[in-house]
C-alpha cells in the first residue's frame, strides 16, 4: 500500500512537471490562436492579372479618343501600366505610367492628387526616392491632416536612410485604428531595421491578413505580404517557414518574380541546389536580375555543371554590359560581383553610385562588402559602422561586420557579430554561414 501511494505521488509530481514544462507552449499556442481569430479572414483571390491586357486596352482606347478635359482616363491608364510592371517587370511600363500621369496633370493641373501620387509611385519604382519624397511633401500641403501621406513620407525617409525624420513622423502619428494597412506596414519595416525582428515578424500578421481579406485587391499586392513574411521568417532562422511563405505568395500570384527569387535565396542558403536552380530560373524568366541569375550559377556549380555555370556567368555580364538605363538593379549587381569576387572595382564603383540614390543601411552594407572585397578595408570599416548603427538583426549584415572587425583585429566585436549572425539563422548563406562558424571557432 505504501509503495502504491508512493508511486501515485511520484506520478502526480511527474505529471505536474510535464504540465509546467508544456505550459509556455500551451500559452503560446493559445495566444497565437486568439491573435489569429482576431484577424480578418482571407478572401478568395481574384485573378485580376489575367484581365490586365483588356483593362489596359480599354483605357488606351479612351486616351486615344482624347476627350477634352479627360484627366481620368490617362490617370487610370497610368495606374494600370504601373501594376503591369509589378507583375511582369517591364521597366518601359513605368515610363508609360509617368507619361500618362503627366498627361492627366496637364488636363487637370490643380487638385489632381491621384495623378501626383501615381508619379510618386513611379519615382519610387525607379528608385528616384528624393523625387518621390518631394511629390509626397507637395501633396501634404494640400491635405495636411492626411495620416496616410505622413506614413508615405516616413516610408520614403526609411528608403533614403533618414531614420531620424522617419522616427519623428512615427512618434507623432495619432493612435491607430484597429487595422491600418499603411501604418502597420511602416511599423513592420521600422522594427525590422531597428533590431526588433521578432516584433516585426509578429506585426506583419496584421497587414497580411488585412490585405488578403480584400477580394478586389490585386493578387500581386496580396502576395507581396506573404513574400515579406518569408523574408522576415528567413532572417529569424525559420527557413522552412520562409520557403512556405514564398510558396504561398506564388500560390496567390503565380507570376511573382520576387517570391521565386526569395525562395531561391533561401534554398541556396540551405544547399537545396536543385530546388534553388528551379526557383531562380522561374524568377529570371520573368525578370533577369543579376542576383537571381547568380543563384542559378551557384546552383549549377554546386551540381557540377561548370559549363552551364560559365554560360550563366557570361549572361550576367552581357546583361550588365547592355546596361540598366534606370539603374534600379545597381545594388543587386554590386552584390553579385562582391559575392563572387569578380570585377570588385566595378562593384565598389556601383555601390558608391547607389549612395547618391539612397544612403540606407543596406546600401552602406553593400558598399562595405564591396570595399572589403576590393581590399579597401578603411572604406569598408567606415561604411560598416553606418550599416550597423541601428542594431539591425540581419545575419548577412552581421557576418560582413564580423569579417571587417576581424580584419582589424577587433576580436570581441568579430566574435559577437559572428555569434549573433549564426544565432539568428545558422544557415543564412551557403558559404558565409560555414565561414562564420570557422572564424568564430578560431577567435
Amino acid at each position: 500500500m505504501n509503495r502504491l501511494r508512493t508511486l501515485l505521488t511520484l506520478s502526480t509530481i511527474a505529471l505536474a512537471l510535464v504540465a509546467i514544462a508544456l505550459w509556455p507552449t500551451y500559452v503560446d499556442r493559445s495566444t497565437q490562436a486568439a491573435r489569429a481569430s482576431s484577424l480578418p479572414t482571407m478572401a478568395p483571390v481574384t485573378k485580376d492579372y489575367l484581365l490586365r491586357p483588356k483593362l489596359i486596352a480599354f483605357w488606351e482606347g479612351a486616351v486615344r479618343e482624347h476627350h477634352r478635359d479627360d484627366f481620368l482616363s490617362p490617370r487610370q491608364l497610368s495606374d494600370q501600366y504601373l501594376q503591369r510592371y509589378r507583375e511582369n517587370g517591364d521597366i518601359d511600363d513605368v515610363l508609360r505610367s509617368i507619361a500618362m500621369a503627366d498627361l492627366s496633370l496637364k488636363e487637370m493641373p490643380r487638385g489632381n492628387i491621384p495623378a501626383r501620387m501615381e508619379l510618386a509611385a513611379a519615382d519610387l519604382t525607379l528608385h528616384k526616392f528624393k523625387d518621390a519624397l518631394a511629390i509626397t511633401k507637395l501633396v501634404e500641403t494640400y491635405v495636411p491632416a492626411d495620416v496616410d501621406m505622413r506614413v508615405r513620407e516616413a516610408s520614403l525617409d526609411l528608403e533614403l536612410g533618414d531614420y531620424t525624420a522617419a522616427k519623428r513622423i512615427i512618434d507623432a502619428l495619432p493612435p491607430a485604428q484597429r487595422f491600418d494597412l499603411g501604418r502597420d506596414t511602416l511599423l513592420v519595416r521600422w522594427h525590422e531595421l531597428t533590431g526588433h525582428l521578432a516584433q516585426a515578424r509578429l506585426d506583419i500578421e496584421r497587414p497580411t491578413a488585412l490585405a488578403n481579406s480584400q477580394f478586389d485587391a490585386p493578387a500581386q499586392s496580396r502576395a507581396w505580404f506573404f513574400f515579406r513574411s518569408g523574408e522576415l521568417a528567413f532572417e529569424s532562422g525559420d527557413n522552412d517557414g520562409a520557403i512556405a511563405f514564398e510558396k504561398k505568395a506564388i500560390d496567390v500570384f503565380p507570376h511573382f518574380a520576387d517570391a521565386y527569387r526569395a525562395e531561391a535565396r533561401f534554398e541556396c542558403a540551405i544547399k537545396a541546389w536543385s530546388a534553388c536552380s528551379a526557383s531562380a530560373k522561374a524568377s529570371a524568366d520573368i525578370v533577369p536580375y543579376p542576383e537571381t541569375l547568380g543563384y542559378v550559377e551557384d546552383a549549377q556549380r554546386a551540381l557540377g555543371d561548370a559549363t552551364a555555370a560559365n554560360a550563366t556567368a557570361a549572361t550576367i555580364l552581357a546583361v550588365e554590359k547592355i546596361g540598366d538605363s534606370q539603374h534600379i538593379s545597381d545594388r543587386l549587381l554590386a552584390i553579385y560581383f562582391s559575392e563572387h569576387r569578380i570585377h570588385t572595382a566595378d562593384a565598389y564603383r556601383i555601390a558608391r553610385r547607389e549612395l547618391a540614390v539612397r544612403d540606407d543601411i543596406f546600401t552602406e552594407d553593400t558598399l562595405a562588402w564591396a570595399a572589403a572585397m576590393d581590399e579597401r578595408w578603411a572604406d569598408a570599416r567606415i561604411a560598416m559602422a553606418k550599416a550597423t548603427r541601428l542594431g539591425t538583426e540581419n545575419s548577412l549584415l552581421l557576418y560582413h561586420a564580423g569579417v571587417v572587425a576581424d580584419h582589424f583585429g577587433d576580436r570581441a566585436s568579430a566574435k559577437a557579430d559572428f555569434a549573433k549572425a549564426l544565432a539568428l539563422n545558422s544557415q543564412f548563406h551557403a558559404v558565409y554561414a560555414d565561414d562564420a562558424r570557422s572564424r568564430l571557432a578560431n577567435l
